[in-house]
């Protein structure tokens, strides 16, 4: 996936840069003639993008142009992003002046050592892509313009009103009724029983799981219903925590293990209930027992029941309670593939004739029984004519993971524009199953400047861009597991590793807590963009200072204080203050011109703005 994100990744960066320094050129007289070379060059190297793309696949020696032009444009659109702060900054301090009635001959800053300063800058890299061109221009890359493929025209949005209604779940109505039936069944032998769903990835676990949980027999039979995604941390105090919030009990800041044990005994003693453990990896019987033996003096009521998803037979046969089987899932027949690409593919319409059905059924065998597969192939040929079906099937060959990670790759190729590949590589920095609203993700796009150009060129603003872009990855399956309400949260279900290739981090999200966890060196952090501080992380004057932050989320975190560096985060478009401890904000604050929005939901402890707040001019949610 690495490979296939840098060709995105790069064009990203240069129509970034290209749009900035067109936008600049008449706001600094100065810079003209050295903006519009920029530009000018940027545009020559921008027709040879997609041809680069297409070779670095097989020739190493454009794939390390690529790794080399991503380093400069990220340098490029860094320094036009100065420079637009410089402007903004003047014109915040005369109107500053002018409200106090007094006039200063000098800025805060000199604005002759800036000029050349940023002149000295841009011409370096003005050289650096002239060189860059040239070295193109050697490799034999030759400029394609209109190149890409026209962007599809996009159905309505699923007719799903929560992610417990699928319109393709199909194959396992006799798995459904039959947990139903065990775990509904009078039982006073145990407390707590345990039952585990097994399978491959991809294999529909976590769907029956929830057609069972939400099954009105099981709502009836049990007094409290609890739903947590465990994945790769099985820890015994984050997993009490997560059932507190599925059970919407409060939480008064950092607490105790016992402290949560004890919050769960005042909602569960006395009543049944259900937990469902979703993706459970840990193999540690030791962790097990530990969760197991904390959770059954919750409650001293008979028939409480755990059900397990797992891809691992070592899981289930550690966590099985007076289960004699777990229940273990099978691949789906060609026949249920069928029906449920042709759910995503098609709705609730017919397919138009016995030829496409014909070639939708062998792209169906394909699937190899995964439901998962057929799904994400489905959303792929939505709204596509037959040659689009026959290009497909003729083209797609059985991987390793029986085609999972092709069909993926495959549907990421697929992907219309350069920058939405790049807002779906970027979800890979949230943990597995973190959930966000739509909206918030919208906004993290924003400030990363992936939404700065819009692809259809209609005067949609960054908004709109941002909304077509998530409907795109929603009705290609690439997102799983939306939730419409009023809200219409998201929760990311699959996440990737940190894409670093040999570019420094440039995304960065902390979550260890109960322990001081030091920064990786300096040096790394040179490009970070991104950084989110989850759970109890502290940050202190010195971390602060990374000079490239787009985005910075304390949300949860266990801050207090804002450092006063915060005011140097310059190209900061994103800060999240949400739910910490957090008294008062330094007056550094208002000078983060950039500042697209600021979240302080649930900042209860909060007394004092800054007397400047007006300086800003974004979003407060």
């Amino acid at each position: 996936m690495a490979d296939a994100l840098l060709g995105p990744v790069v064009e990203v960066l240069v129509e970034k840069a290209i749009n900035l320094a067109s936008e600049q050129i008449g706001r600094f007289v100065a810079f003209k003639k050295d903006l519009e070379k920029l530009r000018d060059t940027l545009t020559l190297i921008q027709a040879l993008l997609h041809d680069a793309e297409e070779r670095q696949v097989t020739q190493q020696f454009v794939k390390r142009w690529l790794e080399k032009l991503e380093r400069v444009a990220f340098d490029a659109g860094n320094l036009l992003d100065d420079i637009n702060y410089e402007m903004i900054r003047r014109k915040v301090e005369i109107q500053n002046q002018m409200k106090r009635k007094v006039c200063f001959f000098f800025s805060l800053s000199n604005p002759i050592a800036f000029r050349c300063k940023m002149a000295n800058k841009i011409q370096k890299i003005s050289m650096d892509l002239e060189r860059i061109n040239q070295e193109a221009l050697g490799f034999g890359l030759q400029p394609q313009i209109g190149a890409r493929d026209a962007p599809r025209v996009l159905l309505k949005n699923r007719e799903t009103a929560s992610v417990t209604i699928d319109v393709s779940f199909v194959g396992r109505e006799n798995n459904v009724s039959e947990i139903v039936k065990k775990l509904a069944a009078p039982n006073n032998d145990e407390t707590i029983s345990v039952l585990p769903i097994v399978g491959m990835g991809g294999i529909g676990k976590t769907a029956l799981a929830r057609n069972v949980f939400n099954d009105p027999k099981i709502k009836e039979h049990f007094e409290k219903s609890m739903w947590v995604c465990v994945s790769d941390d099985f820890n015994a105090n984050r997993l009490f925590k997560l059932m507190l919030e599925s059970l919407e009990v409060p939480m008064t800041g950092v607490e105790s293990k016992e402290a949560k044990v004890n919050r769960l005994k005042g909602s569960l003693d006395g009543k049944r209930y259900l937990l469902v453990l979703d993706d459970v990896w840990n193999k540690d019987s030791g962790l097990w027992n530990e969760f197991l033996g904390s959770l059954r003096g919750t409650s001293q009521a008979m028939g409480s029941w755990i059900l397990v998803t797992t891809r691992e037979r070592q899981v289930a046969t550690i966590t099985r309670i007076s289960s004699p089987q777990d229940c273990s899932l099978k691949e789906l027949s060609p026949d249920h593939c069928w029906l449920i690409l042709k759910a995503n593919a098609l709705g609730a319409r017919k397919v138009p004739n016995r030829q496409q059905e014909d070639i939708g059924f062998k792209i169906a065998e394909k699937c190899r029984g995964l439901p998962l597969a057929a799904s994400v192939l489905g959303g792929m040929l939505r709204n596509k004519e037959i040659d689009e079906w026959q290009k497909l099937e003729s083209g797609l060959q059985r991987g390793e993971n029986n085609g999972i990670d092709e069909i993926l790759k495959l549907s990421f190729d697929h992907l219309p524009y350069p920058s939405l590949k790049k807002c779906l590589a970027y979800c890979s920095i949230f943990p597995k199953d973190f959930q966000m609203g739509k909206d918030q993700l919208i906004q993290l796009w924003a400030a990363e400047g992936f939404l700065y150009s819009n692809p259809r060129n209609n005067n949609m603003c960054m908004e709109e861009v941002g909304n077509m872009y998530f409907t795109i990855l929603l009705d290609s399956n690439l997102f799983q597991d939306a939730e419409e309400d009023g809200s219409k949260t998201l929760r990311l279900t699959e996440s990737g590793s940190d894409d670093q290739g040999t570019f420094p981090i440039q995304y960065l999200a902390l979550e260890r807590s109960g322990e001081e966890m030091p920064f990786p060196p300096s040096e790394r952090f040179k490009c970070i963009t991104t950084l989110f501080l989850l759970e109890d992380r502290s940050l202190n004057d010195r971390e602060i200072s990374f000079f490239m932050l787009r985005v910075l989320s304390l949300r949860s975190s266990s801050v207090e204080e804002l450092p006063k560096s915060i005011g140097k985060l310059t190209h900061l478009r994103y800060l999240d203050l949400s739910r910490p401890s957090i008294k008062i904000m330094p007056d550094s604050l208002c000078r983060l011109y950039h500042l697209q929005t600021l979240r302080v939901e649930g900042c209860e402890s909060l007394t004092k703005f800054p007397e400047n707040f007006t300086n800003f001019q974004f979003e407060a949610l």
